[in-house]
């Protein structure tokens, strides 16, 4: 037994028992909230105080038992000497009632068996939970109490507060004899729940776990055991750390719900509306829910809140909350939450409320039901609260009772389902393209199901469905179809060519200002080169109602990375705003254009960090046809990091058929001819590369600016020994290419000088890092420098050669290509005369701490490749001056000359190559979904 803040009731009760034993008899009423400790003071008194010093007769009333007359009696009697248990039965069974109560002689027999008893050696008479008794054991007990001052005998009676409804003249007889004590329990105050938890846990945990654990139980010492029993299961549970917390589990829901069933029936029935009417609590709504007087009902909450339970009207934990609502049964269940929807529509209450009881019940036979789930739905949608959003829309389905209303029912659930997670639209597609096409949907609907199909793929449906709504639309409505056609020929660029001969195309959109769609279709335009608009008139198209056009159309323009720059200012915040306004699953669309911007300026680290976090597990089946932007992404990645293991596993990954049918298609396509490329399978690689460009010629007017597609293919023919054909697609590739595209002049001329002998490369190859320099691309720059220094070793120009694969190897390390860096590292040792005194590529640090930050930079110039006029005149020194520190510097690092610099002597500065586009980081860095 564990007694905790009880000890002066207990030795008031052996007081009162030391009387009773020198022939003063006494009624003594424990009282308190349920499950406050008094069972266990019964308990108490009875194995440690009394002893063997006076027999005990204990009873324990129950509920169940309360219509069974002489129950009580005969649980009291178990414990008499036999002979007196004889005679007590004798009397019960031959018990007389007169006028439904027992007869004044049953009384009085009864009541001389326990004096008779008492002569002979004291009694304590314990009865727990007496509100439960029997009435006839009561008038038993009640004409006893009268007639034992003079006896040994102890009459200890544990009562509930605001018990005395069943029984008022119980109550009321016993308060006016002044033998009778009243000694009241309440629960544990905060002390005395860290000292009871500290009785089954180490003292440490049971004071860190107090205060949670007072706030959850309300200082109720069964629930405070329960909660101490459930953190020790929880610590058992193998491989996991002990929680920090409070753990509520099974124990304490048990205990909940054993505390319920020691309450008065109406104490019962408030606390279980209580439960279903949740966090709306009202005492009035409670009382009309449970069937008790509303003064009788808030007395009954009060005496809930009293036994820790409740917290002013509400379960302290969902948890209790839950269990309570479990113990009803299904079908009671039910009902209670039909009657509490009922009650509260009738009350012209919250409809969001009234959608809570309906959800709760999982079905509804009222009329108004379904209106009022769609208004709820609508509040719930637009105040973010998604999940619950569609428990309302898919009861309000389940209860349309006509076609076109199941029709406009499916489809408002399939929006709302869409916003958080596109996949779970796919359900619906089936059963709404079949609406759409016998009309029965309303207003945007029919648009909606149509960006859906887009969006997984379904392109012939929705190029049907387009066609079908085209037919008969006029004004907005055209407009916005307008804006879906424009999106459906960007994302599956062959529709362009579906229509038959003497088809006429549907009109270009002018650039317009007068509506959302409107504003969407001119951008879309705008990317595919119809019409000429600027950043500020797009900008005004950023809060739009279409959130596919809108991200696909940001994600589009990415994949044409010489556009970056132009569409960066308005693409980058559509994306964001979609993130913002849509979901956590949309954000991942935001956080992939992240990983593609990052991927052009050469960031492998940054790149291949958004991608994961964009095509995760959780959210793979969300993307349909998209999926190929962060898995291209997530290919180059990981061929350029030398993971190649890695890369096998995305491209297993499944994909949308329709994928190829799209630009995302194509970037997937060239990302696994590059991985093709790295592990020695350059046929397939051509094979990839040139697919790309069999479908970029079918799509589009092929040109310079589409995807370069010719150079991929020249890498792979030149890897194949078949120069003269790279040549002539790299030509064709530089034919008529626009001065601003410099990635794409960069990366060709570094191809066309691999179809070269080796005395004719460097002159292009110092043109292609400048051009890669000047596009900001860290990848493709370190590549250009590594042929470049190759280029000069394979001429036996060992001075140039140096300065470039050093450029190269740190370019690399930067952009952590591990793969391009692990192979210069062979070539940069061989270079170096001292390598033994240099430590190769690898500066050794206690040599390199020796040096000051001016010889750090000047060495580091030094070692990239810079005259020492060069930098003087970069640092802003003499000659003189830099010969003096490169002196020391050499002494230092015990090399001989600047060709046996380290590589990763750090130069203090940002070279050019490695600077960001500026645009694009300040955009990026302004993003909430910044790592």
């Amino acid at each position: 037994m564990v007694l905790v803040e009880r000890e002066r009731q207990l030795a008031e009760l052996a007081g009162l028992l030391e009387e009773c034993l020198h022939g003063t008899g006494s009624v003594v009423v424990l009282r308190g909230p349920v499950a406050v400790g008094k069972t266990e003071l019964l308990h108490t008194l009875a194995e440690q105080v009394a002893g063997d010093r006076v027999r005990v007769l204990a009873a324990a009333a129950s509920p169940v038992e309360r219509h069974l007359s002489f129950g009580l009696l005969s649980q009291l009697m178990h414990g008499a000497d036999p002979a007196y248990a004889r005679r007590a039965e004798a009397v019960m069974r031959g018990g007389v009632r007169e006028e439904g109560e027992v007869g004044p002689q049953v009384l009085e027999e009864m009541s001389r068996v326990f004096l008779d008893m008492s002569a002979g050696e004291p009694l304590l008479i314990e009865v727990d939970d007496v509100c439960h008794a029997d009435m006839d054991s009561l008038q038993c007990l009640l004409f006893l109490a009268r007639r034992l001052r003079r006896s040994r005998i102890m009459l200890l009676l544990s009562d509930q507060d605001r018990s005395g409804i069943r029984h008022p003249d119980f109550r009321t007889e016993l308060s006016r004899h002044p033998y009778c004590t009243q000694i009241r329990l309440a629960p544990l105050t905060h002390d005395g729940v860290a000292a009871l938890l500290a009785h089954d846990l180490d003292a440490h945990v049971a004071h860190s776990l107090a205060p949670a654990a007072f706030a959850l139980s309300g200082g109720n010492p069964l629930l405070v055991r329960a909660l101490a029993e459930d953190w020790e299961a929880s610590t058992r549970s193998a491989g996991k750390e002990p929680p920090t917390g409070p753990v509520v589990g099974d124990r304490f829901a048990e205990r909940v719900v054993s505390c319920l069933h020691r309450l008065e029936p109406d104490a019962l029935d408030v606390a279980r509306a209580v439960a279903v009417v949740g966090e709306a609590t009202r005492p009035e709504l409670v009382a009309r829910l449970s069937g008790v007087g509303a003064i009788e009902t808030r007395a009954l909450v009060d005496l809930l809140d009293e036994s820790g339970l409740l917290h002013q009207g509400r379960y302290r934990h969902h948890a209790a909350q839950d269990a309570v609502l479990r113990d009803f049964g299904a079908p009671a269940r039910i009902a209670w939450h039909r009657r509490a929807a009922a009650l509260l529509h009738a009350e012209g209450g919250r409809s969001t409320s009234i959608a809570h009881q309906l959800i709760a019940a999982g079905e509804a036979e009222q009329p108004w039901a379904a209106a009022v789930l769609r208004e709820s739905a609508a509040s719930a949608t637009a105040s973010g609260q998604i999940d619950f959003a569609l428990d309302c829309l898919e009861l309000a389905h389940s209860l349309a009772d006509d076609e076109q209303q199941r029709a406009v029912s499916r489809a408002v659930l399939a929006e709302t389902e869409w916003r958080v997670d596109p996949a779970g639209a796919v359900r619906h597609l089936g059963a709404l393209t079949d609406a759409s096409r016998r009309g029965l949907l309303t207003g945007r609907q029919p648009v909606a199901v149509v960006e859906y199909l887009l969006w997984h793929g379904r392109v012939d449906e929705a190029a049907a469905a387009l066609d079908r709504l085209a037919a008969t639309a006029s004004g907005p409505e055209a407009v916005e179809l307008d804006a879906v056609r424009a999106c459906l020929e960007l994302c599956y660029p062959a529709q362009r060519r579906r229509t038959g001969p003497g088809a006429v195309p549907p009109p270009r959109p002018e650039p317009r200002a007068d509506g959302p769609a409107s504003l969407v279709a001119t951008a879309l335009a705008a990317v595919r080169g119809d019409v000429a608009v600027s950043s500020d008139h797009l900008g005004q198209g950023l809060h739009t109602d279409a959130p596919l056009t809108r991200i696909a159309l940001g994600l589009l323009a990415l994949a044409r990375p010489e556009r970056l720059s132009t569409v960066a200012p308005w693409c980058l915040p559509m994306l964001a705003d979609a993130a913002g306004r849509e979901g956590p699953r949309w954000g991942r669309l935001f956080t992939a254009a992240r990983a593609d911007a990052a991927l052009l300026r050469g960031d492998l680290a940054a790149a291949g960090w958004f991608a994961s976090a964009a095509l995760d597990e959780t959210s793979r089946s969300s993307w349909g046809v998209l999926a190929g932007a962060p898995l291209a992404c997530l290919l180059i990645t990981a061929v350029e990091t030398g993971r190649y293991e890695d890369a096998a596993g995305y491209l297993n990954m499944p994909t949308p058929g329709a994928l190829l049918e799209t630009p995302f298609g194509l970037r997937y396509l060239r990302a696994r001819g590059q991985y093709h490329l790295a592990v020695g399978r350059p046929y397939a690689a051509l094979s990839d590369f040139r697919t790309c460009g069999r479908l970029v010629t079918e799509w589009w007017d092929d040109g310079p600016r589409q995807l370069p597609w010719r150079v991929d293919a020249a890498q792979a023919l030149v890897r194949l020994e078949r120069r003269d054909e790279a040549r002539v697609l790299l030509e064709e590739q530089l034919d008529g290419l626009p001065v601003d595209d410099e990635r794409t002049l960069g990366r060709a001329l570094r191809q066309l000088a691999a179809t070269l002998e080796p005395h004719e490369r460097p002159s292009l190859l110092n043109d292609s890092v400048d051009a890669l320099q000047a596009a900001g691309d860290r990848l493709e720059l370190a590549h250009a420098l590594a042929d470049l220094g190759g280029a000069f070793a394979a001429n036996g120009d060992s001075r140039r050669a140096r300065p470039a694969l050093r450029r190269a190897w740190r370019a690399a390390q930067e952009c952590h290509a591990e793969r391009l860096a692990r192979s210069l590292q062979p070539g940069l040792a061989g270079t170096s005369s001292s390598r033994a005194a240099s430590g190769g590529p690898h500066l050794r640090g206690d040599l390199a701490a020796e040096l000051s930050a001016a010889e750090r930079r000047v060495g580091g110039l030094a070692a990239q490749g810079h005259s020492n006029r060069q930098i003087a005149q970069r640092l802003c020194i003499t000659v003189s001056t830099v010969e003096q520190h490169l002196t020391q510097v050499y002494r230092k690092l015990r090399v001989k000359n600047r060709t046996d610099l380290p590589v990763l002597l750090d130069a203090g500065e940002n070279e050019s190559e490695v600077a960001e586009p500026l645009l694009t980081e300040a955009l990026f860095n302004s993003s909430p979904y910044s790592p």
